[in-house]
């Protein structure tokens, strides 16, 4: 039987299916952003038997254009890590000695900016797994993902903006004893409460947006009656 694509919705509760694996290679590619995201996105397709994966499918699984998505796929056609099919590369998928990290499915649902999905999995792949903490540089987190700091900076307060991750301001103290700040302590937090803050900010937007429909329909009342007193008038 063919397998096709798996479209994804709420949080999975089976762990055994909540994660997929990315090749630790992944990062000698020097990838953009937005390459990064759809070659993750396929990683996860995969890893669930998902197949038969179009251009089509793939933006809307991550939220962007077609022609984009379709650029992109050429890109990384080119750098030999997916088949015309779009599947994962042989030689991509067992570099390094298999080595990979992991990101979590629900990581799609929540529409982020490629370079902050970029720096998350970074954040993912060097944390501690026992405290799931990590403490790089701006400059250490630029240098790997292959961004600017500024970039970096902005993307780590679009993570903590979304709940993704919570961070720590640390200092030390120099042989002379003077105080210095350290780099951000960075905790990695489950992707469920992301999902659940996301998921409350759609439903506060949906109840803004039916509420300003309200108000206009009450306005344009107002105005019809207004307008017709004017008109009935000898």
């Amino acid at each position: 039987m063919r397998k096709c694509h798996i479209p994804f919705g709420w949080p999975r509760r089976d762990p055994r299916h909540s994660r997929f694996p990315i090749p630790n290679a992944v990062w000698s590619h020097r990838l953009k952003p937005i390459a990064f995201v759809i070659l993750s996105y396929l990683c996860c397709q995969h890893s669930h038997g998902g197949t038969n994966l179009s251009p089509k499918l793939v933006a809307k699984g991550i939220h962007k254009s077609e022609s984009t998505v379709r650029k992109r796929l050429s890109v990384l056609r080119d750098t030999g890590l997916i088949t015309e099919e779009c599947s994962l590369t042989a030689e991509f998928s067992s570099a390094d000695g298999g080595k990979f990290f992991t990101l979590p499915n629900e990581i799609f649902l929540l529409n982020l900016p490629p370079s902050a999905f970029m720096v998350h999995a970074y954040l993912l792949l060097i944390e501690d797994r026992k405290t799931h903490t990590c403490h790089p540089s701006y400059s250490t987190i630029a240098t790997a993902t292959g961004m600017s700091r500024n970039t970096v900076i902005n993307s780590i307060g679009v993570l903590l903006d979304k709940h993704l991750i919570a961070v720590e301001r640390t200092s030390y103290l120099d042989d002379r004893g003077l105080k210095w700040n350290g780099n951000n302590l960075y905790t990695i937090l489950p992707t469920q409460k992301a999902v659940e803050a996301f998921h409350q900010r759609q439903l506060c937007h949906l109840e803004l947006e039916a509420q300003r429909r309200e108000l206009r329909r009450r306005q344009n009342c107002q105005t019809h009656r207004a307008t017709a007193s004017v008109s009935a008038r000898p």
